[in-house]
């Protein structure tokens, strides 16, 4: 059976990205499901948070749980609520959760975390208890904070299998995201039309990334374009359009969390 393509990070709403005309838009763009998580910029979003799940089905959309706050208007403190149904969902997005901003490099965010400051952002026991409840279930974790947050959340975290956004490119830039983490092997990417060329698939292997636009910030036909484009073997293109999501979001505590296990 032909291994279906899965946008691995899609944006939902009730009002402002709304499923019908998203479905429309990656259908066109020949993508056949997604993983859904509520919009970043929703207006509801304590509504939206349970979108996905409404949405979710046994060949997809996979429901993604929402965790974190709009970059453009500050961002959430927490507590974190674990729900009911957490065990529903396939993945968590932590987005903005501890960082005020998205970190591109530095470039448009200030990026600098005094030691006490992480400390005490990094070890917050809602944060804990949410990660141990996604380890128990083994769901990878969408991780989109600031580059000193990203780092630190994966050292004191290393059971979790994260998947770094557009190559890096929202938590810190690109070059120091992969500088950094190259050699982690838990450690994934998704694509959404970051940086992407075929020396750093070799440098990280193509088992961990991600086709994905983010959209409605990327156009999934350009997303799946970049992916597509690759000088790389049909099989390998197969595993990021689709392959690598349905493994990593259908891992269990038998089989071992941890990639590779």
């Amino acid at each position: 059976m032909a291994i279906p393509i899965i946008d691995a990070r899609v944006h939902v709403s009730r009002s402002i990205a709304q499923w019908p005309r998203v479905q429309e838009v990656l259908r066109r763009a020949g993508v056949d499901t997604a993983l859904v998580s509520a919009h970043p910029e929703s207006p509801q979003m304590s509504d939206d948070t349970a979108l996905p799940l409404d949405l979710a089905g046994k060949d997809g959309p996979f429901p993604a749980l929402y965790v974190g706050g709009n970059p453009f208007s500050g961002y959430r403190h927490g507590p974190i609520e674990i729900p009911d149904n957490f065990e529903r969902y396939r993945a968590i997005q932590l987005r903005c959760f501890l960082s005020p901003s998205l970190d591109f490099g530095g470039a448009a965010s200030s990026a600098h975390w005094d030691p006490e400051r992480l400390e005490e952002a990094v070890s917050r026991e809602d944060l804990a208890r949410l990660f141990a409840a996604a380890h128990e279930r083994c769901m990878p974790v969408w991780l989109t904070e600031h580059f000193p947050v990203t780092l630190e959340l994966i050292a004191r975290y290393p059971d979790i299998c994260f998947v770094i956004p557009k190559m890096g490119a929202m938590n810190g830039g690109t070059a120091a995201v992969l500088n950094a983490l190259a050699d982690y092997s838990h450690i994934c990417f998704d694509t959404a039309c970051g940086e992407l060329h075929e020396s750093i698939v070799k440098r990280i292997g193509y088992k961990r990334i991600l086709f994905a636009s983010g959209y409605p910030y990327n156009d999934p036909a350009e997303a799946l374009k970049q992916v597509c484009s690759l000088d790389l073997p049909d099989e390998e293109i197969g595993d990021i359009a689709g392959g690598n999501l349905l493994e990593l979001i259908n891992r269990d505590a038998r089989s071992g969390c941890a990639r590779g296990e």
